[in-house]
């Protein structure tokens, strides 16, 4: 459909601009927005990353990463260090294999390895009976993985 300029008139806008205008506008609108949120969420990353520097904070952004399996790179020494202050610190362990520990932590003890955090091994420790369970220490760190089955099924904290 053509539409001659003298139907509409001199001076007056076509259907189709006023069309194009509230596109452009509205995409315009949209454009912002989005670099608002961008903004933002670079702003939070930014201070959160400021209010937690230290690698030994579960709270730190590298050890959330970690803790959900993205981050590849973190100080393992530290992860174990920061797990004293997680909330949840079997959450990461529990279910896991030996061998899946090990590839998470590099490496684990047997027993007759850390032969100086011997007060762990009391029956009942953190609330799980050791009698017949394996049990493994993460890294050179002081945490205690009681294994039932093969799987880790309780985590404990050993002061030697």
């Amino acid at each position: 459909m053509v539409v001659c300029q003298e139907a509409i008139g001199p001076g007056k806008i076509r259907p189709e601009e006023t069309q194009m205008k509230r596109w452009i506008s509205k995409c315009i609108a949209a454009i912002f927005f989005v670099a608002v949120g961008m903004v933002l969420s670079a702003g939070i990353l930014l201070a959160w990353i400021g209010l937690y520097p230290e690698d030994v904070d579960p709270k730190n952004l590298e050890y959330v990463l970690w803790k959900h399996g993205l981050n590849q790179n973190m100080n393992l020494d530290h992860a174990i260090a920061g797990m004293i202050h997680d909330r949840d610190p079997v959450s990461i362990i529990k279910g896991l294999s030996r061998e899946q520990l090990t590839e998470r932590f590099g490496y684990v003890h047997n027993r007759d390895q850390v032969p100086g955090l011997s007060n762990c091994y009391a029956p009942g420790f953190h609330g799980t009976r050791l009698e017949g369970k394996e049990v493994a220490f993460l890294r050179d760190g002081p945490w205690l993985v009681i294994f039932d089955h093969g799987k880790a099924i309780d985590l404990g904290l050993c002061k030697g």
